[in-house]
């Protein structure tokens, strides 16, 4: 009789200690949720764990979620999201937020299945819809993005702005901004007042800045130039080279570049160049150049990159005399292999012609012909863009009427600009060049000085490297102070220098 006594007082205390932490935790969830209104995160936080920890439940989970999503804390979020999804009883509120959560996290694909759940469901369809169309377009997945939008607005016509937002987003991703720019100034006419109008109106400005139809920059440069004639480095034996007297200088270079990109629709697009830069030395007048060009671009956008098709023509006059014209088509292929990697091939091919010629010209000098070229790039992009690091290679096949310039060459490059500040940049780059021409040259062995004295093949190995800083003054003015040094080391003495350039420029975008 007595031990029944002390089971009935043992099991009515258990009731009652249990029936005070379920009154205790639901009142310290109305406290929790009092101060998660109020926005006391942390307290509220403190309090939920409290309830939690005496009686766990799927709404305290669901709770837990949305002050630890509050907070920034998302990994914490997940699994009380989770928890209030896969418990009982479920908590439908939840899927918005695990959603939303996963897509922060970056976790596409199980944001994917967990929306396939939710539109089963018919779980706040308008919402979930709109979350699927961010969580498309993060995945790049662009066209099933706005339809996913589109469905949104049909849904709920207060989400109208927030998709139309998103989906001028989508069509700046792929590039085209066109379409980008209508929806942006039909949202903006529509609600101009709102926080989203006035971001959607800042937006269209910096497309509108980035996409403008025409640009004209002119860049005013000093240069000095310790070798302006490229003397030998040794002295060859001929008097007219080796006592040449002057041949350090200063020059003024001007570049003007006026420049077309039609805003168009679609993943066509085209881009339009045209170029006129002008070298006067201030003593070595006879190596005076002017050099004008037009390049036109078309080219196609795709998910990961772009092919562009260049062609470009160059005229230039030296000493106030036609030199030589250049006509120039390169195909590229620019791909991203990964964020921030982007990977870059090219053919090429140039035709050449040089009009000036001498009295007495020796026709195996004529440096007229064909160039072809290949190349292959990776660039690595960081501090949001503005920081670059390159590596590329180069073959070209130089085929000249005159068979002493025919040749070959290989060249590898490396480069990186540094961003010190959001207007300071330092930018480097080196280059190493071989080149082998194919046939022994008509003048070696023939005693000539300058040219080696058995019959040679001519060979070059050409280094140079490239050292700045860019200072952006301000959005339209930009200076640059740059050296530049070259090295060709040939086994011909006569194509045997060293040169060392330093530049000062400033350039005006309009």
């Amino acid at each position: 009789m007595f031990f029944q006594v002390r089971q009935i007082i043992f099991i009515l205390t258990l009731i009652f200690i249990f029936f005070s932490f379920s009154v205790n935790a639901e009142e310290l969830l109305q406290k929790g949720i009092e101060q998660y209104r109020a926005e006391n995160f942390e307290e509220a936080l403190k309090i939920f764990n409290e309830a939690y920890k005496r009686k766990p439940s799927t709404l305290l989970s669901f709770y837990l979620g949305l002050t630890y999503k509050q907070t920034g804390e998302y990994k914490k979020a997940k699994q009380y999201f989770k928890e209030a999804l896969t418990g009982i009883p479920k908590i439908n509120d939840a899927y918005v937020e695990f959603i939303e959560v996963l897509y922060f996290l970056n976790e596409l694909s199980e944001a994917i299945l967990w929306i396939k759940e939710a539109e089963a469901q018919f779980i706040i369809p308008s919402k979930i819809s709109f979350l699927k169309g961010m969580v498309l377009s993060k995945m790049g997945r662009y066209d099933e993005a706005r339809k996913s939008f589109e469905r949104a607005k049909f849904l709920d016509p207060s989400l109208a702005q927030s998709a139309d937002l998103q989906i001028a987003l989508t069509y700046s991703a792929e590039k085209r901004p066109k379409e980008a720019m209508k929806i942006l100034e039909s949202l903006i006419k529509i609600e101009p007042k709102t926080d989203i109008a006035t971001f959607a109106s800042e937006y269209l400005n910096t497309l509108k800045t980035l996409y403008k139809e025409w640009g004209v920059i002119l860049s005013l440069s000093y240069q000095y130039d310790d070798n302006v004639v490229s003397k030998p480095t040794e002295k060859i034996g001929i008097a007219a080279v080796d006592e040449i007297t002057g041949k350090r200088d200063s020059a003024q270079l001007t570049t003007l570049r006026l420049s077309y990109k039609p805003i168009q629709s679609g993943a066509l697009f085209f881009t339009g160049d045209l170029s006129t830069s002008t070298k006067t030395y201030f003593h070595s007048y006879k190596y005076d150049t002017i050099l004008s060009s037009i390049t036109l671009t078309p080219g196609y956008n795709f998910r990961r990159g772009f092919i562009t098709l260049p062609l470009s023509y160059s005229y230039m006059w030296l000493n106030e005399r036609e030199y030589m014209w250049l006509l120039s088509i390169n195909p590229t292929l620019t791909l991203e292999v990964a964020k921030g990697h982007i990977g870059q091939f090219s053919v090429g091919y140039s035709k050449r012609d040089m009009l000036k010629y001498f009295t007495g010209f020796d026709p195996n000098e004529d440096r007229d012909g064909n160039l072809f070229g290949l190349s292959a790039g990776y660039f690595y992009f960081f501090n949001e863009g503005r920081g670059i690091l390159y590596v590329r290679h180069d073959y070209s096949i130089d085929n000249t009427e005159g068979r002493n310039w025919d040749s070959q060459s290989r060249g590898v490059s490396l480069g990186a600009i540094y961003p010190f500040t959001e207007k300071l940049s330092f930018q480097i780059a080196g280059e190493y060049i071989w080149q082998k021409y194919k046939n022994i040259h008509t003048l070696s062995g023939t005693q000539v000085s300058g040219f080696p004295n058995k019959p040679s093949k001519r060979k070059d190995k050409i280094y140079s490297v490239t050292a700045g800083i860019i200072f952006d003054i301000t959005k339209k003015l930009r200076a640059n102070m740059g050296y530049y040094y070259l090295r060709a080391d040939s086994n011909f003495a006569v194509y045997d220098y060293k040169r060392n350039i330093y530049t000062f420029e400033l350039n005006f975008s309009f």
